[in-house]
């Protein structure tokens, strides 16, 4: 049995049409780009002209959140006291940036014990690390490394759920979901598994996908030169000509990805009889 590989390239960027598209047009193989649609049309990023014409090529477009939301839990690094508006948190919050965690985000203040749910009134760069600004106060005690803040239900169904809805409102047939920053909890995963019929990242950084995965549940790795050499690159390609499922992901406009790289890796795959496609057509 021939394996299968899909190509995932993550945010929209224009190198997916000035760098990637020109060379797998070279081996008539299509991607699947992971699509925030606010980000259309901004500096460095696809217009939504490009995409429609990378779609009518066969690409597929896939969701990847309303705000580039980390959807799993953070932890508390600093002691939060009652009167506290803040809380100093274990990374992935970009203040100011408007990616990560947004103005108006609902979030859940959890030791196990105690629990207390706040709305993030802004986001910024505490003395100790990065902070969420609640717009009122924290009632409880909560200890650093044993509380977490994690995003409700309401933030999760936004970035979830509203990011299909307004891709497919613009016109896009969209049937996977792509977790931003490769970051999934249980409660974001279940509702993206409810949502869509394919998840490339559910599992991140190993094996190429045994036959029978579930597509909801499927793992990727990166084909950027700052994650896999060559020979890597050749070994992971082999256990897929096994017969697997492999997806190779990455970040059209950075620097690890390059024109040689994504020849070696489609060279490869032509040579090993593998079929490319998208994650939809997996």
């Amino acid at each position: 049995m021939t394996g299968q590989l899909a190509l995932v390239f993550d945010d929209g960027y224009a190198a997916d049409d000035d760098l990637v598209k020109p060379v797998l047009d070279r081996y008539d193989a299509p991607a699947t780009l992971a699509i925030v649609p606010d980000w259309l049309g901004g500096n460095g990023n696809l217009s939504a002209d490009q995409l429609d014409e990378l779609v009518d090529a066969g690409w597929e477009v896939a969701a990847h959140g309303v705000g580039h939301r980390y959807l799993q839990a953070r932890r508390l690094t600093v002691d939060a006291a009652v009167g506290d508006t803040a809380v100093t948190v274990s990374g992935h919050v970009s203040p100011g940036e408007g990616h990560a965690v947004l103005d108006g985000d609902g979030f859940v203040l959890t030791d196990g014990n105690r629990t207390e749910e706040h709305v993030v009134a802004e986001t910024v760069e505490g003395e100790e690390g990065p902070q969420l600004v609640f717009e009122d106060e924290i009632r409880g005690e909560f200890a650093a490394d044993e509380a977490i803040v994690r995003p409700d239900e309401l933030t999760l169904g936004e970035e979830i759920i509203d990011s299909k809805d307004e891709l497919e409102a613009m016109g896009y047939a969209v049937e996977s979901f792509v977790f931003p920053y490769d970051a999934a909890s249980p409660r974001a995963w279940e509702l993206a598994s409810e949502t869509y019929d394919a998840i490339p990242n559910a599992g991140v950084r190993s094996l190429p996908n045994p036959e029978g995965m579930a597509k909801t549940n499927l793992r990727r790795y990166y084909l950027q030169t700052s994650h896999l050499t060559d020979p890597e690159i050749d070994d992971y390609l082999d256990s897929v000509a096994g017969g697997r499922t492999g997806i190779l992901a990455g970040h059209s406009s950075w620097d690890s990805v390059t024109e040689e790289r994504l020849e070696y890796v489609l060279e490869g795959a032509e040579e090993r009889d593998i079929d490319v496609t998208t994650v939809a057509g997996l």
